[in-house]
């Protein structure tokens, strides 16, 4: 049939004589993988706004003030239109007799599954103050390592973009101008400038087929990166790279631990609060392997026994959180094994900047200095022939 809302298709299946109980939108997996290669994202919030939203959302609930009351006071004082909209979904749902948690998830583009999960199990507690505001406090965690990494890739980004727009310039412009002077003598030049003579060539003439290359090359490479298969497998070679994989195992490690201690502070249950801090992973073979371990667990293993046997998480967390169950402090352990691991991630980014840097001034100044060097060995053999 063709597209109809929830409430259409309720009405249509009763005129035909159903009766019925459950309606949720059939998804279409074929070419899923494909189709998110040219998706645009369509969330309406950024990440400054949510946690604005999150920060004074937590301080009206703090203050006593009802859910439905603080949501009317963002729909209609909010300087944000696209909050504003958000908080008008929010409130009609909750006023319909939904709680915030089941609100929430109707916006699935704006509200990650950790970020509902957490109030749900806030809500649960009655804490639900406590889970806002630890939710605030995560989301500006990873606020303030997304604003250090992107600033500190800036210059970096910028040299790139410099280095190479000053390689094409000197490729489809500056050589052809010199090779002029080898006219009639190109079987006499040294091989070395024959090479840059013939890629500056290719530049010129065919410089629309790299454009076509390169974009394709971005959209294969997206691909790899969203299909399920793939996505896998190279998660898993990522984490052997050897200083690459280290860095992604302790992001990985901080942000399992981080979401794990937040729960358990609100009163969760770990095998509840499992799945949660498994669903804030993005790595795949984290996420395999915390499948497993939570199977584990239900046998009644430790948390530490399960998590050892992923043979994923660093040593030194693992005996933390060892410490951490046996002496009943678990959700503080899990939080200072993600503050430490938090920490080392941020000092190994911005080494491996500080390392990019240079690197990228060096391979500038050889590729530059060998097409120089190649053109004047060229002038200089032709001399020397001529002579």
């Amino acid at each position: 049939r063709e597209e109809i809302d929830h409430s259409a298709m309720i009405n249509w299946l009763q005129s035909s004589g159903y009766i019925p109980i459950y309606a949720k939108e059939a998804k279409s997996y074929s070419n899923q993988s494909l189709k998110k290669v040219f998706a645009v994202s369509k969330k309406s919030i950024n990440s400054n706004q949510l946690l604005a939203f999150t920060e004074q959302l937590a301080t009206l609930v703090k203050a006593k003030l009802p859910v439905d009351h603080a949501l009317r006071i963002f729909r209609d004082l909010s300087e944000h239109e696209n909050v504003r909209k958000m908080s008008a979904s929010l409130l009609e749902d909750v006023e319909a007799g939904s709680d915030l948690s089941s609100a929430l998830e109707k916006q699935k583009t704006i509200f990650s599954p950790y970020y509902i999960n957490m109030v749900r199990a806030s809500e649960a507690s009655g804490n639900l103050e406590i889970g806002l505001t630890r939710m605030h406090e995560y989301l500006e965690s990873a606020k303030t390592m997304r604003d250090k990494l992107i600033s500190s890739l800036i210059y970096p980004i910028i040299l790139m973009v410099v280095a190479m727009a000053s390689i094409i310039v000197i490729m489809t412009f500056v050589v052809p101008k010199i090779t002029e002077l080898f006219e009639g003598s190109e079987e006499l030049l040294p091989v070395a400038t024959k090479m840059v003579i013939s890629v500056s060539n290719f530049i010129s003439s065919y410089w629309w087929l790299l454009l076509v290359i390169f974009i394709f090359l971005g959209f294969l490479i997206r691909y790899v990166f969203t299909s399920p298969s793939y996505r896998k497998f190279w998660d898993a070679k990522l984490v052997k790279l050897p200083v690459f994989g280290d860095l992604l195992v302790k992001h990985e490690t901080a942000k399992f631990t981080s979401s794990l201690g937040s729960l358990l502070s609100n009163g969760v249950p770990v095998l509840s609060a499992l799945p949660i801090a498994k669903a804030n992973l993005t790595n795949s073979l984290f996420l395999d392997n915390i499948s497993r371990a939570m199977e584990q667990f239900k046998e009644g293993k430790s948390l530490f026994h399960t998590l050892s046997m992923a043979k994923l998480f660093p040593s030194l967390a693992l005996q933390m959180i060892k410490v951490g169950e046996e002496t009943g402090e678990l959700d503080n352990m899990l939080k200072r094994v993600s503050e430490i691991y938090e920490k080392e991630t941020s000092n190994a980014m911005q080494r491996l900047v500080n390392l990019f840097e240079p690197a990228i001034i060096i391979l500038l100044g050889v590729v530059i200095g060998g097409i120089i060097v190649s053109i004047l060995v060229g002038m200089v053999s032709i001399n020397d022939l001529a002579s």
